[in-house]
This record gives C-alpha cells, sequence and structure tokens, in this order.
C-alpha cells in the first residue's frame, strides 16, 4: 500500500493532484492538517469511492474531530497522542500513530483504534535495516514507514512484509504542484506502485 502525503505550505490541494495520483494507481492519501484548505480538500473527495483520502499531521483530539467531521477515512500523527487515539476510537476511524522505539511500537499497537504503526522518521534511524530489526521480533505488527522514503526503499520495505509506506516530497513535492506537472505526479505514483507490487511478488 503506498500512502501518498500531501503537505503543501503556500497553496491548497488543487483536484488535478488527486486525479494525478488515483491516474498512476494511488488511492491511498493523506493530507497533512498544516496544509491549507487540507479539511475543504478532503471534505470535496471524502464521498470519492475511487480514493481514501485521509488526514496527516493530526496531533490533537480537535484536530481529529474536525478531520473526522470533514469526513477523513483514517488519521496519520507524528507521534503518540492519547487524546488523538481516544478521538478516532469514539468516531470509529484508523488511526496509525507515529512511533519509533520498539517499545513505543509495541504499547501503541495494543490501543483498539491502531490498525498499523507508522515507524517515523524511518529513514533517519537506519531505513529497511531498522524496519528488519523491528520486524524480527515482533511480526504480527504492522508497520508503516515513513520519512525518507523512496523507490528503492519500497521495494525492499514491501519485501519485509510492511503494512504499506508513507510516501511524502518524493511523490508530491511542492515545485512539481506548483507547476502543475500532473504527468510528473502520475510517473512518480505509478512507479512507486510498481516498487510495492515488485516487492510482494518476491
Amino acid at each position: 500500500m503506498i500512502v501518498a502525503i500531501i503537505r503543501l505550505r503556500s497553496m491548497s490541494p488543487p483536484d488535478e493532484l488527486m486525479v494525478a495520483l488515483r491516474e498512476g494507481g494511488v488511492s491511498n492519501v493523506e493530507v497533512t492538517l498544516p496544509t491549507p484548505g487540507s479539511l475543504e480538500f478532503i471534505e470535496r473527495w471524502a464521498s470519492d469511492t475511487t480514493v481514501t483520502v485521509g488526514a496527516g499531521t493530526v496531533r490533537t483530539g480537535g484536530g481529529a474531530r474536525a478531520a473526522g467531521e470533514a469526513g477523513a477515512k483514517f488519521f496519520v500523527t507524528p507521534t503518540t497522542d492519547m487524546d488523538v487515539l481516544e478521538a478516532a476510537d469514539e468516531m470509529g476511524i484508523p488511526v496509525y500513530p507515529g512511533a519509533l522505539s520498539p517499545t513505543e511500537i509495541e504499547s501503541v499497537f495494543r490501543h483498539p483504534a491502531v490498525r498499523a504503526v507508522k515507524v517515523f522518521p524511518a529513514g533517519s534511524v537506519g531505513g529497511p535495516a531498522y524496519i528488519k530489526a523491528i520486524k524480527d521480533p515482533m511480526p504480527d505488527i504492522p508497520l508503516l514507514p515513513t520519512g525518507g522514503v523512496g523507490i528503492d526503499e519500497t521495494e525492499i520495505y514491501s519485501r519485509l512484509g510492511c503494512a504499506g509506506v508513507g510516501v511524502g516530497s518524493a511523490l508530491v513535492s511542492e515545485p512539481v504542484v506548483l507547476a502543475g506537472d500532473w504527468t510528473t505526479i502520475s510517473d512518480r505514483a505509478r512507479a512507486f506502485v510498481d516498487a510495492w507490487d515488485a516487492g510482494q511478488s518476491d
């Protein structure tokens, strides 16, 4: 599973971005809440059955509730925040909380709202080597490595049995969005999907 992370600073996400990602085969999209117009974008796409749109960088219970009311289908957090977890549980919305150490990963996975644990920032602590070290003693915990994920890492994470990967600027970079280069977005999305599929076939 590829989760495209939309993190923009100077503009709201245009609908063409979602179309480009979908055409490239990516149907799970995380829109970070600090992105201008994030809730409006989530609300516009919440009812589209061809994509699953969630909210990212959810750091407070209030943010979780606002995103849930906008129609977010999942939450992603950079850290483990109990207010967000409880809000997610109350609304019946799955959450991928951020954790890093083995203890954090084990502890947060026990919460009923958690579907997989976002290992963040995976790339800064060894990338695939770190994930393998985590998976060896805890193979039952679905992991979503995020941070520094490129094409090569995606295939390796897939081969290691991860639930998915979160991909940010390597897929959705602000300069490309500003330029309206939707072909590049679609091509990048397709390359990530192909890498993930290649890891699944090994």
